[in-house]
């Protein structure tokens, strides 16, 4: 599908799911507008979603009854399933039961699992399951769990592997924070058995916390490679039944809702880029203390793997590196062809900050010899060679050898001494540019290419926008919009306004709406002597004004020689809302709003109140009509008892 279909799909998609389950292809029917394309992809979203639900909003009790009765009993402690002597249930789920066992043989403690009779009574999903069970025992990886032994014994299918003492990732999660070593630790881990699972071509599809196990000393072991291609069949799998959201069942989605990547949501094919995305779900949460789509429902949840888009990490933790940032955005990219390729990619980006945050951290630590230590070694050594430059007889050979030590340390202060000048110089020069830099700017109300063709909401938006993202930035002055308010008619001087706003540079542009597009033009222009610092035009679709004035911040910053912090860059090109449409009626709501009478305060309200509508999660539309409430009172006749 085009674009324009993806969009009314998503559309169709939001509002079905808002419907009781019994009206939703009704809804469809009535709204597709004799797409078919876009009915059969919300038809097949649908589907999804309530196979989801009923699998997965409910507690598994039903399912995990039908699952033991008719199962074998359960085994006893001191009992043996041929070499291996039961000690203890460790846990049990739809699969069967899992016990901690002695391998007589080699006299080792081994997990057995004991596969549930509905998984081993059908021939060819047994089948399966030992091939996939026995490539995965090839694997051969320190971080991926050992599978010893596949056996049968009085028509019972057990597999053995070895038996991690540990807690799982999930259990970890929640007694504490990963600081962002062990968060790197732990992810770089979980990408090396996972690389060497691609490169066997086996895929995992099923990558959550608890199937991730953490030894004492820090060791990492992937549990279940191999199984989750059993539950694919027709079965359901709930390995976790008492709380939490699982597999689900007759082939439709496989893995769990919260790390399942959008084309296992839609039942497509996949592959490693798969693993990937649930990876960087898992690594999300490891940060964020949540997983990037969870919703209130499981329907939810889907909805917002498909449609939305994870808050940044930065909103979540400070100090976050911006490339860690980078690296879990592109792990979560919806579109697979947009995701990193490959899990040595990933390694490698990793493993990279990994050292580079190391680098900085050892080069904090370290430091040059006190000024006072370092005149006194000086002047040691300066009069010692005086001294012995009087003597005769002197055998300058015989002395290095004899004083080595003494002039290697010399050899190192005169590095040292340079070393400190070279900073000094540095720091000299950086205070120099620094001084130089625009310290205060303005953004002049923006004016029409075409005179008889205003949009005065649009202009004067377009100026508060800038100011209230360059205003993030503590480094600069920026004049308010009650300030710049007054130099928006067309004859404005730019230079001039500056000057009488008292800054350095100023921000002076023009827009101007073509059918559906949209056209900016900006200068940025230096005050003192009226020189453009720089010039852009901009041409977009009017869906793409968010753009522009992204790349308007970004250049302003750019030119007026900021140096950004990943936090300062996310201020700096911060959106408040996706809604084009609501945006818009937004900024006639501020526009109206603030000439202060009654009727135009009204109107303000009233496209507040539609952006709200738009978009019910738009906090400035409702700070917005906050204030236009807030200002209604004193400007109208009508006694405040009336308004609040």
């Amino acid at each position: 599908m085009i674009p324009d279909q993806w969009q009314k799909a998503k559309n169709l998609f939001d509002a079905a799911m808002k419907r009781p389950p019994d009206e939703r292809l009704r809804f469809l029917d009535e709204n597709f507008d004799g797409d078919e394309a876009v009915r059969r992809e919300v038809a097949s979203l649908l589907a999804n979603a309530e196979d989801a639900a009923g699998f997965l909003e409910h507690p598994a009790v039903g399912e995990v009854a039908k699952a033991v009765v008719g199962s074998r009993e359960k085994l006893r402690v001191s009992q043996s399933l041929s070499h291996y002597k039961i000690i203890k249930l460790l846990g049990a789920g739809g699969m069967g039961e899992v016990y901690l066992a002695n391998d007589k043989k080699l006299d080792r403690q081994v997990a057995v699992k004991i596969l549930n009779e509905k998984f081993a009574k059908h021939e060819s999903n047994l089948q399966r399951f030992i091939q996939e069970a026995k490539a995965a025992s090839a694997l051969n990886h320190p971080n991926i769990l050992v599978i010893h032994e596949i056996g049968e014994s009085e028509d019972a299918h057990y597999i053995v592997s070895e038996f991690i003492k540990g807690k799982t990732l999930r259990e970890i999660l929640k007694e504490k924070t990963l600081n962002l070593s062990e968060v790197l630790d732990i992810a770089i881990q979980i990408v090396n058995a996972l690389t060497a699972a691609h490169e066997a071509h086996i895929v995992h599809r099923d990558i959550k916390p608890e199937n991730i196990m953490i030894r004492p000393d820090g060791y990492v072991k992937i549990l279940d490679f191999g199984l989750a291609k059993l539950v694919e069949q027709k079965t359901v799998g709930f390995e976790d039944i008492t709380a939490r959201q699982n597999e689900t069942a007759k082939g439709v989605i496989l893995g769990t809702v919260n790390y399942m990547s959008p084309e296992q949501a839609k039942s497509e094919k996949v592959d490693e880029r798969t693993d990937i995305f649930s990876f960087g779900a898992v690594v999300y949460e490891m940060v964020a203390g949540r997983t990037p789509f969870a919703g209130d429902s499981v329907s939810e949840t889907f909805a917002n793997l498909i449609n939305s888009e994870p808050l940044p990490l930065s909103r979540y933790t400070t100090n976050l590196p911006e490339e860690l940032q980078r690296i879990v955005a592109k792990m979560l990219c919806k579109n697979k062809d947009e995701r990193y390729q490959t899990m040595k990619d990933v390694l490698t980006d990793l493993k990279d900050l990994r050292e580079n945050l190391a680098f900085d951290e050892r080069l904090e630590k370290s430091h040059s010899p006190s000024d006072e230590n370092a005149t006194a070694i000086l002047q040691a050594t300066t009069d010692d060679a005086n001294k012995r430059t009087d003597e005769t007889n002197y055998n300058f050979t015989a002395q290095i050898k004899r004083h080595r030590f003494r002039f290697a340390a010399f050899a190192v202060l005169i590095i040292l001494a340079l070393g400190s000048l070279g900073i000094y110089l540095w720091r000299e020069n950086e205070k120099s540019v620094a001084d130089a830099r625009i310290k205060s700017i303005a953004v002049l109300p923006f004016k029409p290419l075409v005179a008889d063709n205003r949009d005065e909401a649009l202009e004067i938006g377009m100026a508060d926008t800038l100011i209230a993202r360059l205003g993030n930035n503590q480094k600069i002055i920026v004049r308010p919009l009650s300030s710049v308010r007054r130099f928006g008619n067309l004859e404005q001087d730019a230079v001039q306004a500056g000057r009488a706003l008292d800054v350095e540079a100023v921000l002076d542009g023009s827009i101007q709406r073509w059918g559906d597009g949209i056209r900016v033009n900006v200068r940025l222009i230096r005050v003192a002597d009226g020189t453009a610092l720089w010039t852009g035009t901009f041409d977009e679709k009017s869906t793409g004004i968010f753009v522009v004035q992204d790349a308007i911040s970004n250049r302003v910053a750019s030119a007026l020689a900021f140096q950004l912090s990943g936090e300062e860059q996310k201020r700096l090109t911060k959106r408040y809302t996706e809604n084009v449409e609501a945006y818009g009626l937004y900024l006639k709501g501020r526009y109206h709003a603030a000439r202060l009478t009654p009727p135009e305060i009204y109107k303000g309200i009233s496209y507040f109140q539609q952006a709200i509508e738009l978009d019910p999660n738009y906090a400035l539309a409702y700070v917005g009509l906050a204030r236009a409430y807030q200002t209604l009172p004193p400007a109208s006749d009508f006694p405040p008892t009336e308004f609040f």
